[in-house]
């Protein structure tokens, strides 16, 4: 069984650190995980961070996964607060990392054009390319 570890005082950094371990070369995930960096909102926030599993790997570093249906229940019984557009943004996120379905229309209504880059950006390192310029 895989020892849990202390995240006790972690900093976005130390989240996004453990988080980029365990991409290892899934473009789809290594998108999620580059949104949540880019978008500088969920990685500080204790709501999200109790859908992060962080546990050791073979070297004892560090490794993070996102619980997908958990943080995706939360998301729909409105433990994220009201849906706004940082919401939607996370929802983006679990459906590049995991299985959590999105509907377009309405999840990206009333998106910022900065946040829509960032998104479109995800897109593309998610199919494999490298981020555009």
């Amino acid at each position: 069984m895989a020892q849990k570890v202390d995240v006790t005082g972690w900093s976005a950094a130390d989240y996004l650190k453990a988080l980029d371990r365990g991409t290892s070369g899934m473009w789809s995930v290594e998108a999620a995980v580059w949104l949540l960096d880019r978008h500088g909102v969920w990685l500080d926030d204790p709501r999200f961070r109790a859908y992060v599993d962080v546990t050791l790997n073979e070297r004892a570093e560090p490794w993070a996964g996102i619980d997908v249906p958990g943080a995706g229940s939360a998301i729909d019984a409105g433990e994220f607060g009201e849906w706004n557009e940082d919401v939607a943004v996370l929802c983006f996120v679990l459906s590049l990392y995991g299985t959590y379905p999105i509907p377009l229309r309405y999840t990206c209504e009333n998106i910022s054009e900065e946040n829509l880059a960032l998104i479109g950006k995800a897109l593309y390192l998610a199919c494999g390319y490298d981020e555009p310029s």
